[in-house]
């Protein structure tokens, strides 16, 4: 009975760890998408005269993520915001902070991609 016990309690182990890797990149790609909605916030934003930056850290509020940079390059015609953004994930001495980098924005005369 003991060794059965053994292998149970390290199957329930490896399956808790497994768990936890799984929400954790779950996170990530959530922390990603957080920094890609900001990014064409702010350069929505900023195309319609708005703070950009001010609707990148909105937009990432409500996506439970917080902005740590924000940067605009151009004008209203040509223009990319950047965004960096991060979430804090896990629980206990487990935590750690995910990150995110997106930019968005117009750019005029960009070569068009083929294919």
């Amino acid at each position: 009975m003991g060794e059965i016990d053994l292998v149970a309690a390290l199957m329930l182990a490896l399956a808790a760890v497994l768990l936890a890797v799984g929400a954790l990149t779950a996170r990530g790609h959530a922390t990603q998408g957080a920094a890609d909605l900001a990014a064409l916030a702010g350069a929505r934003a900023q195309l319609a005269g708005r703070d950009a930056c001010a609707e990148a850290r909105r937009t990432a509020g409500l996506n439970q993520a917080e902005v740590t940079g924000c940067w605009v390059a151009g004008d209203e015609v040509e223009l990319v915001v950047t965004v960096d953004t991060a979430v804090a994930a896990g629980a206990g001495p487990w935590r750690v902070t995910l990150r995110g980098h997106a930019n968005a924005g117009v750019l005029t005369g960009a070569p068009e991609q083929v294919g």
